[in-house]
């Protein structure tokens, strides 16, 4: 009897399957394999080391439960709770607007490890989603840029309560470092940071998140996060994914960076979400104006100063 593991299924018949690049940028799509039919352990290792490399995998036509995508995920990283939606037409998360280039929870000391998503309703005129990797820019940057961000740290910062996910959050205009924690949730880490798993040497500056470098104002900063935003969202380091209903794309949420133009909510657009951790969003939004208690706390306390 094949027995399921984490490292695929013991004794699960290996199939053909084949691997096609799908820009210079990033990711790859794999072709031939039903993600409803158990793994190979052998062919689960290859898809590791191609998600570990090229950071995103593509597999179209798939028909996949809540319970199938869970499970699928596991196999790359760590998840350790339920599907959720990017959507407006389920339940869930769906600004109309743009959403600016991003690694999800970067402002915390634990962003997500990987996403994925599942198309399962398009209109016509749906918003692709565009990917950055954040390995290629780094290794692309001029050597004397590459040299000053080695000494640097980014403070990662979103507005917890009133922000807008098309536009950065900056400490000066937020009344600097005293800002409430948690209202406006930071992290700093560094600007060449090693991906934690593989090791390789990343460009983390995400273009709606980097406020400042640590110990520098915003003013100071400019000039050099805009250096790394060029490198960063060149063409040729971004894959836009057109997406179809069907497809399954799952990726690491260190290594590639995301976005996606506006999608009014009169087009609609369904994709089922995993995100990979070790700690779950609970956890990570505790405390901060992602808090339902705090949001309204904050409110509360809004409407009673505007009524003394």
């Amino acid at each position: 009897m094949a027995m399921e593991t984490r490292s695929g299924t013991r004794g699960a018949m290996r199939r053909a399957w084949d691997v096609v690049a799908l820009s210079p940028a990033l990711g790859v799509e794999i072709r031939g394999l039903d993600l409803r039919e158990a793994i190979a352990a052998e062919d689960v290792e290859r898809l590791r080391d191609l998600f570990d490399e090229k950071g995103l995998l593509l597999f179209r036509g798939q028909q996949l439960s809540e319970a199938d995508q869970l499970r699928i995920c596991a196999l790359f990283r760590p998840v350790v709770e339920p599907v959720a939606w990017i959507s407006n037409v389920e339940p869930g998360f769906h600004p109309e607007g743009e959403l600016a280039w991003h690694c999800d929870y970067a402002f915390t000391p634990h962003p997500m490890l990987g996403l994925s998503l599942y198309a399962i309703e398009l209109a016509p005129g749906a918003a692709p989603t565009d990917f950055a990797n954040n390995a290629r820019a780094c290794a692309a940057l001029p050597a004397a840029i590459r040299e000053q961000l080695e000494k640097l740290r980014v403070v990662h910062l979103i507005d917890a309560i009133d922000g807008r996910d098309n536009v950065r959050t900056r400490i000066d205009e937020i009344g600097g470092e005293a800002a409430s924690p948690a209202l406006y949730p930071r992290h700093a880490r560094p600007a060449i940071w090693r991906h934690p798993a593989t090791g390789v040497p990343l460009l983390f500056v995400l273009g709606q998140q980097a406020s400042h470098f640590e110990g520098w104002s915003c003013a100071a900063s400019d000039a050099l996060l805009e250096a790394a935003f060029r490198v960063l969202y060149e063409p040729s380091n971004v894959h836009r994914h057109v997406w179809e209903v069907g497809d399954f794309v799952v990726w690491d949420n260190l290594l590639i960076q995301h976005g996606r133009r506006a999608n009014p909510n009169a087009v609609r657009r369904s994709l089922r979400r995993v995100a990979m951790n070790t700690v779950t969003t609970a956890e990570l939004i505790a405390g901060t104006g992602f808090d339902p208690a705090v949001r309204a706390a904050h409110r509360e306390a809004g409407r009673s100063a505007a009524r003394s």
